[in-house]
């Protein structure tokens, strides 16, 4: 690594460590100006508010229980409603931004295909939930992140590190669980609309509502924008490819027998993008008529029943329906069709064995359909067992421990397991740890499509742990952790020249350091701040795995000033990155700022400024990144 990157990262890392600094000295005083109503002199509190310490956190996808999070041995990071709301992002890849140990990389503008790489994995090895249904695509392995908004989200679980023994195939470096909102008591309408650079336009809608047993939520999203080429501008592409998208979400919950409880979900998604192509001498190139459609479906029904005073019962019946259609009239290269279907069956039972000691069997029962249309269209099947046990001792010592059987109709059976811990040493020291083993099941592309593919392929394989202590300061206000991570991924499906067809011969490593802070003096003040060291080697040609960087750093920090005005910035950081030819990428700082100015309970303008410093890098090489532009909305509730 040359010098100067070394400075470089060395700066934002001091530049953060100066922030959380100030940041002691100015929060107090934020804390209190926020006390006061402006006209009555008395408290307020704000729905988009932090909590006011760092302590209290339930987390669920780490055990697939409702668990303290300071109780669970995995690294998580929960991205909640309040700071969804205070961001005001229009993407979940944008919220994913600034969680440790995850790279988001998006291929152009709004629209076009968008990645993330969880601690140093393939964009297929990170499992991606919506409502509890997996909505990684059956021919790629993984998600496509462009047409996912961020409406109508409750909350967004990450967790890292290998998660099959819970969650099965695809979760090899962790999972991504996102949560739909729920009605609140009452009858409420929500409207939000912005304007901004690149003519773009977002528009929503939304009611919900509770009353006795029923509650419920309907929302209507509709974004447009110009964006920008694609294929760089920087090498001289200047037609901007538009993108749009239309989404509704409704959730509906019924409580039944005093403490049951049924949930159904329903997402469909329409994304249009218009597309570019790709020149093999000169790279990504302007296509004038290319464009790409993606139809998307996404519906859960959930049941969860409390059987006896020790047995819980949740049964889950999920499907997920992904069409993506790409036309070029000049070009047929980019003119393709593929259909992507799940649909999961999966039964848990939690048997509380003991005060201390809960016992979460479970089954699932999965089919996977799709395929390439005029190529093939193929199904295959996963029927699976998992078995785990959560323990604690004293209220000090907690752990975990998990095996999963998943037998695939292709390639035979697969077993995974996993184990972790907590232990509380005082009262504000932490130490966490977990371990475990993952795989992925060969994508039907790898298995079915002509003239590319092998049907004898077996599952990728993972097995990582992580080890951590967390230390709070300032009666919890103050929290840090510092985590080691290290991940083998074996049996990688790589293209052989020896026998023209994939094979199961690349095998890789990533290994490094989490460091977090976390600073909230009170509710008006908030700051979160992160620096990732990842070393990856793709073990087959000793260099960095593509579009990995060895250096990432995050900051959060949300504040209000006075009852009125609120603001949340953030900054991300990457250094020392390689693209998949093992060309350089560029280093980036990024800035992102937005300002609230609350009128009152029902009537918010806001400023959302993108990239603040208009910073000019390409994300992936060969592809335009946007400059510094912004929005102005109007968010209104009733």
């Amino acid at each position: 690594m040359s010098f100067s990157k070394v400075g470089a990262s060395a700066l934002r890392i001091s530049a953060v460590a100066l922030v959380l600094s100030v940041a002691t000295f100015v929060g107090p005083t934020v804390t209190r100006a926020q006390e006061v109503d402006a006209t009555s002199e008395k408290p307020r509190p704000s729905q988009d508010e932090p909590r006011a310490t760092l302590r209290d956190e339930i987390v669920v996808t780490a055990n697939r229980l409702e668990t303290p999070a300071e109780t669970v041995g995995s690294s998580v990071t929960v991205i909640t409603a309040e700071e969804i709301a205070r961001r005001r992002k229009t993407t979940v890849a944008e919220l994913l931004r600034t969680v440790p140990g995850l790279e988001v990389a998006r291929s152009g503008g709004p629209g076009q295909v968008t990645s993330i790489f969880i601690r140093g994995g393939n964009s297929s090895h990170a499992l991606v939930l919506v409502d509890g249904v997996r909505v990684n695509s059956v021919t790629t392995g993984a998600f496509d992140f462009a047409d996912l908004p961020a409406d109508a989200i409750e909350r967004i679980e990450i967790v890292r590190g290998p998660q099959s023994t819970l969650y099965g195939s695809e979760a090899v470096a962790g999972v991504v669980s996102i949560t739909t909102r729920r009605g609140s008591p009452g009858s409420h309408v929500a409207a939000l609309a912005e304007a901004g650079g690149d003519d773009h336009q977002r528009f929503r809608v939304g009611i919900d509502g509770a009353n006795g047993r029923y509650d419920y939520r309907l929302a209507v999203s509709d974004l447009s924008t110009d964006a920008v080429s694609a294929a760089s501008e920087a090498a001289g592409n200047s037609e901007k490819d538009p993108y749009e998208n239309t989404t509704v979400t409704s959730r509906l919950g019924f409580a039944f027998a005093s403490d049951g409880r049924m949930d159904l979900t329903v997402r469909h998604v329409r994304g249009d993008a218009a597309i570019d192509g790709y020149d093999y001498l000169v790279g990504p190139v302007d296509h004038l008529r290319a464009t790409q459609e993606r139809e998307a479906l996404v519906a859960s029904l959930q049941v969860k029943k409390q059987l006896s005073t020790r047995w819980t019962q949740t049964v889950t019946i999920g499907v997920n329906d992904d069409d993506l259609v790409a036309e070029d009239p000049d070009d047929s290269f980019n003119t393709y069709a593929f259909e992507s279907r799940t649909s999961e069956l999966t039964a848990q039972s939690d048997v509380t064995l003991s005060e201390n000691d809960v016992l979460t069997l479970g089954l699932s029962v999965e089919q996977r359909e799709g395929g390439s249309v005029g190529s093939f269209d193929e199904t295959v099947r996963l029927h699976s067992l998992f078995v785990q046990n959560s323990w604690s001792f004293k209220g000090r010592l907690f752990l975990t421990a998990g095996a999963r059987h998943d037998e695939h109709s292709e390639f035979g059976g697969e077993t995974t397991y996993r184990l972790s811990g907590a232990w509380l040493l005082a009262a504000s020291t932490r130490l966490h740890t977990s371990y475990g083993t993952a795989f992925k099941a060969p994508t039907l592309n790898d298995l079915f499509f002509p003239f590319y593919s092998n049907p004898e392929l077996e599952p990728e394989t993972s097995q990582g742990f992580d080890l951590g202590v967390e230390q709070r300061f300032l009666d919890d206000h103050l929290t840090a952790d510092l985590t080691w991570f290290s991940t083998d991924f074996d049996d990688l499906i790589a293209y052989s020249f020896a026998t023209f067809r994939p094979e199961n011969i690349a095998r890789a490593r990533s290994e490094g350091v989490e460091l977090t802070l976390a600073y909230q003096p009170g509710p008006g003040f908030h700051l979160s701040a992160s620096h990732t060291w990842n070393d990856t080697e793709d073990r087959s040609t000793g260099l960095p795995l593509a579009r990995r960087p060895e250096h990432r750093s995050t900051l959060n920090l949300y504040f209000r000033p006075h009852p009125r005005w609120s603001g949340n910035a953030t900054l991300v950081a990457a250094s020392d990155r390689r693209d998949s030819d093992g060309t350089a990428m560029d280093d980036y700082e990024r800035v992102d700022l937005t300002l609230h100015y609350r009128v009152s309970e029902r009537f918010e303008p806001y400023l959302r400024v993108e990239n603040l410093f208009d910073q000019e890098y390409e994300e992936i090489n060969g592809y335009t990144t946007p400059g510094a532009y912004a929005v102005v909305g109007l968010n209104l509730r009733f």
